[in-house]
C-alpha cells in the first residue's frame, strides 16, 4: 500500500470552540463529518514561533529552544519536512505568518517554501534591501540595480505588491488556496503540503459580506476601524473596552473564520475533484487560540489559559475512523503520527497516535519569555498597571482532566479545578497543597528550568518583516 499524501493546515490563532461551531464554519464541519475530531487537543505554546517549532519537531520549547529570546529555528531534531523529504515526498509550504517563514528558518527541509507577501517566486521584495540600508533614499538606490537583473520584473512586482495590495482583501487565504489547488492538480504523489492561514489573527478585518453573515440579527455589522484592535493598548489600560466593544471584536473574529471556511471548502473540493482526497491524510488544526477579553487580555501573550492552549484538531484520511475523540492530545504528537503514516521509522505508542483514539494522562505547555517585554510596553504607554508589571516571566503548565497548574519564573503558582471551573476563573492552590506538589513534580520531570537570562538574539530579517511583527504587537 502506497503511503498517503499529507496535508497539514494550520488556521493561525483559531479557538477550538469557534471552529467547531457548525453554523460558523459549515464547510469545515461538513468535512469533519467523515473525520476524527479531537475536542481536547492542546498546543505546547501560546504563540506561533515556538508552537510551529514544536509542530515541526515533536519537541517542547525546552527541547527545541526556539522562543522570543532565540527566534531562529535551528532544530537539532530532523524536521517533519526533512524526514518526509528523505522518504520520497515532495514537500511544499505556503505560509502567511511572518514568524513562520524562511527568515526564521522554517523552510528547513522543504523543496519549496512560499510566503504570502511575495507575489512571484524568484524575485526580491523591496524589504530585503533594508538589511543593509536604513535611509529610504539609500534603500531606493540599492533597490534600483535589482530591477535590471534577470528577475527585475518579478522584483518590481513583489515590491509593488508588498506595499500596496498583499493584505488589502484578506491575509493571503485567497492566493494561498489558489496556489495549493494548482499544485495539487499538477503534483506527483506522494506530497506533503503545509499551509498556514493567517486570517483569524489580529487585526480582524474580514471582507464585509462575511462580517454581515455572522452578525446578530438586527445588529449592524461592525466596522474594523471602529473597534480597538491594539491589544497592548487595552492590556495596559490606555484604551478601555466594555462588553459591547468585545462583542463587536468577536464578531469581526468570527467573520474571519467564516471567510476562511469558504477557502477551506474550495481546497477540500479540489482534493475530491482530483481524486486524491481518499489517498490524503488531511490534518486541520491551529497553532494557538486567542483571548478576546478573556481574563482581561487580548491576543495571545502573557498566559497559559486554555483560551490559548485548546486548539481544534480534525484528521481525515487512510487509517482514521470518523467520530469525536475526548482524550487529551498534544499537538506535537502529530510529528510521530505523520511520520508513521508515511512509513518512516518512529516509536509511536498508541496513546500518542493521532489516527487512533489517543489519550494522555496529562498535557503540558510552556511560555519561555514574552516577545513584547514590559519595558517596551512602558516605553510606549508609560506607567503600567501592577498586574501588567508582572508579565515579564516565563510560565510552564501541566493539565490533567481535573487539574491545571501553571508555575512561573517569578515563583507564581496558579491551580485550577477544571471540573468545577472550566473557565479558569478561581485560583485554588492554597486549598490543595498536595495537588500542587504532585503537579509541580510533573512539570519538573517534563521540562528544563526556564532560563531567566534577559539577553536576546536579534534575527537577521528585513525591516519590513520586523516592522510587520511590530504592527502585529510582537516586538
Amino acid at each position: 500500500m502506497s503511503p498517503p499524501n499529507i496535508l497539514l493546515v494550520v488556521l493561525d490563532t483559531a479557538r477550538a470552540a469557534r471552529v467547531y461551531d457548525s453554523d460558523l464554519m459549515p464547510n469545515l464541519n461538513r468535512f469533519a463529518s467523515d473525520a476524527a475530531t479531537y475536542r481536547n487537543a492542546f498546543t505546547t505554546a501560546p504563540w506561533s514561533l515556538p508552537s510551529h517549532a514544536s509542530l515541526f519537531t515533536g519537541r517542547y520549547t525546552s527541547d527545541h529552544r526556539t522562543h522570543a529570546n532565540a527566534p531562529q529555528f535551528t532544530p537539532e531534531t530532523p524536521t517533519l519536512a526533512s524526514r518526509l523529504g528523505d522518504a520520497g515526498y515532495e514537500t511544499l509550504a505556503y505560509s502567511n505568518n511572518f514568524w513562520v517563514s524562511p527568515s526564521f528558518g522554517f523552510d528547513t527541509g522543504f523543496d519549496e517554501y512560499r510566503v504570502g507577501w511575495e507575489l512571484f517566486d524568484g524575485g526580491e521584495g523591496f524589504a530585503e534591501v533594508g538589511k543593509e540600508h536604513n535611509n529610504p533614499l539609500d534603500q531606493l538606490r540599492a533597490f534600483a540595480p535589482k530591477l535590471r537583473s534577470r528577475n527585475g520584473l518579478k522584483t518590481l512586482a513583489n515590491a509593488l505588491f508588498l506595499v500596496t495590495l498583499w493584505d488589502e482583501y484578506d491575509s493571503g487565504a485567497w492566493r494561498t488556496t489558489r496556489r495549493a489547488k494548482r499544485w495539487i492538480r499538477d503534483s506527483d504523489d506522494p506530497f506533503f503540503m503545509f499551509l498556514n492561514y493567517h486570517e483569524p489573527h489580529l487585526e480582524y478585518d474580514p471582507p464585509s459580506d462575511y462580517t454581515a453573515e455572522v452578525s446578530p440579527k438586527g445588529v449592524a455589522p461592525p466596522d474594523a476601524e471602529d473597534v480597538n484592535q491594539e491589544a497592548w493598548a487595552y492590556v495596559t489600560g490606555e484604551v478601555e473596552m466594555d462588553d459591547s466593544d468585545f462583542e463587536r471584536l468577536r464578531t469581526l473574529y468570527d467573520g474571519e473564520l467564516r471567510y476562511l471556511d469558504k477557502r477551506l471548502g474550495e481546497l477540500f473540493d479540489t482534493l475530491a475533484a482530483e481524486g486524491v482526497l481518499e489517498d490524503t491524510l488531511v490534518v486541520v488544526t491551529s497553532d494557538h487560540g486567542e483571548n478576546l477579553g478573556d481574563h482581561d487580555l487580548m491576543a495571545h501573550q502573557y498566559c497559559l489559559f486554555d483560551t490559548l492552549l485548546n486548539v481544534p484538531l480534525i484528521v481525515r484520511g487512510p487509517g482514521v475512523e470518523s467520530g469525536v475523540r475526548d482524550g487529551l492530545v498534544e499537538l506535537r504528537d502529530l510529528y510521530d503520527t505523520l511520520l508513521d503514516a508515511a512509513g518512516c521509522e518512529t516509536t509511536l505508542p498508541p496513546e500518542r497516535d493521532i489516527r487512533g483514539d489517543p489519550d494522555r494522562d496529562a498535557v503540558a505547555a510552556e511560555y519561555w519569555t514574552p516577545p513584547c517585554p514590559t519595558a517596551e510596553l512602558r516605553a510606549t504607554y508609560g506607567e503600567l498597571p501592577e498586574r501588567v508589571q508582572k508579565f515579564d516571566r516565563g510560565l510552564q503548565a501541566v493539565r490533567t482532566r481535573r487539574w491545571k497548574l501553571v508555575v512561573g519564573t517569578d515563583d507564581s503558582c496558579q491551580l485550577y479545578n477544571l471540573l468545577e471551573d472550566p473557565d479558569e476563573l478561581e485560583e485554588v492552590s492554597e486549598s490543595y497543597p498536595t495537588v500542587v506538589e504532585e503537579l509541580t513534580e510533573s512539570i519538573e520531570t517534563r521540562f528544563d528550568q526556564i532560563s531567566t537570562d534577559d539577553s536576546r538574539t536579534d534575527p537577521d530579517v528585513s525591516p519590513t518583516i520586523s516592522n510587520r511583527l511590530e504592527d502585529l504587537g510582537y516586538i
